[in-house]
């Protein structure tokens, strides 16, 4: 599933007005947020956002926080990332292909499609787990793009690259290498210290893992070894 919106760079993290964009959209949908609640949302996610950055740029000596971290030979994951970040990723580490989990961000459109940057939107509310379907067309989008374009890389993020995004990486991890859910967890966590330390707690995250066992028994899929660290 692909959907995507005009990129603006109107504020430090260039995301102001794309997401004036997005409210706009939803004020011309049936069953309207209030005011009240789209005041809610934006403060959660703003004050979240921002707290993301002090633990970054401020403080990553102390707590180990980066904005984004390889995973392995294809997947990046990390924060929401600014314009210049895009850039930067797409001519030094490969980029084509955006895996934007925001519900509350919409993307930049215009500066991708300049770019050649395909974004696959996987939209899951803040502080939730993506649920067990998105989980599964994401992770097919996912090994498909890596089959066509062995060498290019995947930067996947939702807002601070903890929760949502960090679960997809963890089932990405279990299809990919031969490893369970404990093996994946510590292997994440390794990459990006900042991950939820409780993801594979998840029902969404077992239920995949659960099929995956249910595909794999049945010869439907294969699975590589551990990545080199």
């Amino acid at each position: 599933m692909q959907r995507l919106h005009p990129e603006q760079q109107n504020s430090s993290l260039g995301i102001s007005k794309a997401l004036q964009e997005e409210v706009r959209m939803m004020e011309d949908a049936e069953n309207m947020p209030t005011n009240e609640s789209k005041f809610f949302a934006w403060a959660r996610f703003y004050i979240s956002l921002y707290y993301n950055k002090l633990a970054v740029n401020c403080f990553g000596c102390l707590t180990g926080w980066k904005w984004y971290n390889r995973v392995d030979d294809y997947i990046i994951l990390g924060a929401l990332p600014t314009p210049t970040q895009i850039r930067k990723l797409h001519a030094q580490e490969k980029v084509d292909t955006i895996v934007n989990m925001c519900l509350e961000f919409p993307g930049y459109e215009k500066l991708y499609k300049d770019l050649g940057i395909t974004q696959i939107r996987l939209e899951t509310p803040d502080f939730s787990i993506p649920s067990t379907d998105l989980i599964h067309s994401g992770i097919c989008e996912i090994v498909k793009r890596k089959e066509d374009k062995p060498k290019s890389t995947i930067y996947l993020h939702c807002k601070a690259g903890r929760g949502r995004s960090a679960a997809i990486a963890i089932c990405y991890l279990l299809r990919t290498y031969d490893l369970n859910l404990t093996e994946c967890q510590a292997l994440l966590i390794g990459k990006r210290s900042q991950v939820d330390k409780d993801l594979v707690q998840s029902d969404e995250i077992r239920l995949y893992y659960k099929d995956l066992l249910l595909d794999i028994e049945a010869g439907r899929c294969t699975r590589e070894q551990r990545p080199l660290d």
